[in-house]
């Protein structure tokens, strides 16, 4: 007698995320009559689905749109990273895929991964202008790599190659001290990546560490730092220290340091954010701080805050900019205005705006673009999680 066996299908449960965000912005030289503006659109979708306690899968899917006009030369957007997703259609942006990865999870405290893996460290927390970290972070801006993760007790190993803009291998050509173009292939870059939370009472030391290889002579890169979440009563302080060093094996490599310090104070209805950022360098020209969107050696930042109500807080940023990585350079600014919070915690329902005054007083600002003038920004950010 033949016996059948009939294996039921195990249909897994999906749980859908995300986010979308509308922004608007524009910019008024005061030596100017007209006004140049840009805006940008997001959809972000997490598809996460669990077949059983130990078997799941992430998928992500973004669209992403940006249009600018005239705002090329506007004050922090020179070299500004669109992204790999970005396209400049606002209206019907292209929808792609944006990573994906199989988790097995022995334990709570052990989980595998394979498949796509995004890895960053010393995001800053107080600045506002500097909250992507696929553009800006202290330590380590965002990267993609496609390969393996464990995270096992606090620790987490990552290793694989490069995808998307990580994937290029761009090696810098200079003589005598001047740039002579640069040599970009691709389908050669592989990296690692390791970090580890030192958890004690509510505080967090984190030491990382990253080596990509792009096989190609004398040409590596490291990052190295440790990562600070300290918090006492009504004070907290996000700290880091990060290193940075391209062309390891050569005889003549390009490092820099950085340091971070975000200070944090909050009682009551009041708040006072603060942020300083220095970067130790010793070869401004071969050095391209590709971490922010804006190349500074130096910037420091307070923005204190008041809840009129609820949902109603208002902020004051005051900065100061050195715009250059170049010390001597001479070309400080200073930001005020008025930054508005609307935010709706029962529906994950944020808006943004804010007027902001750019003010150029370094001597070496150019005439050229009225550069050297005065500006005002205004923007709109509207935003909600599901």
């Amino acid at each position: 007698m033949l016996s059948a066996v009939v294996f039921a299908e195990i249909k897994p449960s999906v749980d859908l995320s995300g986010m979308v965000m509308v922004h608007a912005y524009a910019d008024w030289n005061t030596d100017e009559s007209t006004v140049s503006h840009r805006y940008e659109s997001m959809l972000d979708l997490d598809f996460d689905i669990r077949y059983n306690d130990r078997f799941s899968a992430w998928l992500e899917i973004e669209a992403m749109g940006m249009a600018m006009s005239g705002m090329d030369d506007m004050e922090g957007m020179e070299g500004m990273d669109m992204g790999d997703d970005a396209t400049m259609d606002t209206e019907h942006p292209a929808l792609v895929f944006n990573g994906a990865y199989i988790q097995y999870a022995h334990s709570e405290r052990l989980k595998f991964r394979i498949g796509d893996m995004k890895i960053f460290e010393g995001i800053f927390q107080n600045y506002y202008d500097f909250g992507d970290p696929r553009d800006d972070a202290a330590g380590m801006k965002q990267k993609n790599i496609r390969g393996f993760e464990i995270l096992w007790n606090g620790l987490q190993f990552d290793a694989g190659f490069g995808s998307g803009s990580n994937d290029q291998s761009c090696y810098y050509h200079f003589m005598f001290g001047e740039y002579m173009g640069m040599d970009c292939k691709e389908g050669l870059t592989y990296e690692v990546h390791a970090a580890y939370d030192f958890e004690f009472a509510d505080q967090v030391i984190r030491p990382y560490a990253d080596y990509k290889s792009y096989q190609r002579k004398d040409y590596n890169e490291l990052y190295a730092g440790v990562d600070l979440s300290l918090s006492l009563g009504n004070f907290a302080l996000h700290g880091l220290y990060g290193y940075h060093s391209v062309f390891l094996n050569s005889d003549d490599p390009v490092p820099y340091h950085v340091v971070l310090a975000e200070p944090t104070f909050e009682i009551s209805r009041f708040c006072i954010l603060g942020t300083f950022f220095y970067a130790f360098i010793d070869d401004p020209v071969r050095t391209s701080l590709e971490i922010t969107t804006r190349p500074e050696y130096l910037f420091a930042a307070v923005e204190p805050s008041v809840a009129l109500i609820e949902y109603l807080s208002v902020g004051v940023p005051l900065e100061w900019h050195t715009n250059s990585l170049e010390k001597d350079a001479d070309l400080e600014s200073v930001r005020v205005g008025g930054r508005f919070y609307f935010h709706v915690p029962d529906y994950k329902i944020d808006i943004i705006s804010m007027v902001l005054a750019d003010i150029p007083y370094g001597d070496n600002w150019p005439i050229e673009g009225n550069k050297n003038d005065p500006s005002l920004i205004f923007g709109v950010e509207a935003m909600f999680d599901f």
